[in-house]
């Protein structure tokens, strides 16, 4: 008797195929965007967003660090459903976030959204113009590594030009050992009997995980067979390793200067570092 979960594991992927047009998990498709949004709320882990306490504390760093000279407009590459902006936006900043989940962007708009105080875009970041000028233009979560190298370069230099002379920028990297261990993990099989991310049905989800030393490049695929499917769905999510070195050098390659790495930058575990950069 066939398992059509384990007989679609054939080989491991082509390097050739890493960046091609299913790289990523369809977070910006409505059903997949909405179980997303779930996660983003959830308190009970650090998945998808940070639980309110550390958002709070990274808040009060970009606060004290970076909006100490006055009233500000701050650019939110990839803002989810809007956390930080509860406690960056108001008064005296203005703030905007991009994401192209449109549950998130939904729940941002109509949660935190307020005139002359917060805006929220659907947008995709790799394409959008960002517009500005901003004095402080930030991107967490490790975001900027699922890009591939190329798009990386352009969404720095977008948000470089979207920077008033003097504005600073943040990006929270994915550590490169945390994402090689990511890409060394073993297969993993789990079971949602309620549903979960990957569907609103039951499933279960055979992760395999591949690491391409050449290509410094994580590749997580999720082979999904949810209840009532013959056959399993699956979907790829890509990661780019890069070193602190690496980063300094795109940043600077974008027209960034005085680089700056924070040791300081609250995070719950070691697997996101934060840099800092100026125009």
């Amino acid at each position: 008797m066939t398992n059509p979960l384990f007989d679609t594991v054939r080989h491991t992927p082509d390097a050739a195929s890493l960046w091609d047009g299913s790289h990523k998990i369809p977070w910006n498709d409505p059903a997949f965007s909405a179980r997303i949004l779930r996660e983003h709320l959830s308190q009970d882990h650090h998945l998808a967003s940070r639980k309110s306490s550390v958002i709070e504390a990274q808040c009060a760093w970009i606060a004290s660090r970076c909006l100490s000279g006055g009233p500000a407009s701050i650019l939110d590459l990839g803002c989810g459903p809007g956390l930080y902006s509860r406690l960056l936006a108001g008064d005296a900043n203005y703030y905007i976030g991009l994401d192209f989940s449109p549950a998130s962007i939904g729940y941002a708009q109509d949660t935190f959204g307020a005139p002359g105080k917060a805006e929220f875009r659907l947008a995709d970041v790799a394409e959008a113009d960002f517009g500005g000028p901003f004095e402080l233009a930030m991107m967490l979560y490790g975001e900027l590594n699922v890009f591939p190298p190329e798009v990386c370069q352009r969404i720095l230099a977008k948000a470089h030009a979207a920077l008033a002379p003097g504005g600073r920028l943040l990006i929270e990297r994915q550590r490169f050992g945390a994402v090689r261990k990511s890409g060394q993990e073993p297969r993993s099989r789990t079971r949602a009997d309620n549903g979960g991310l990957f569907s609103d049905r039951a499933y279960v989800c055979l992760t395999e995980n591949h690491w391409f030393d050449a290509e410094s490049v994580a590749l997580q695929c999720f082979h999904v067979l949810a209840q009532g499917d013959a056959e399993p769905v699956t979907y790829r999510s890509t990661t780019r390793a890069w070193t602190g070195d690496e980063m300094e050098g795109l940043l600077r390659q974008a027209g960034f200067a005085d680089v700056a790495h924070h040791d300081d930058w609250p995070v719950p575990d070691n697997g996101l570092a934060l840099v800092s950069a100026t125009k």
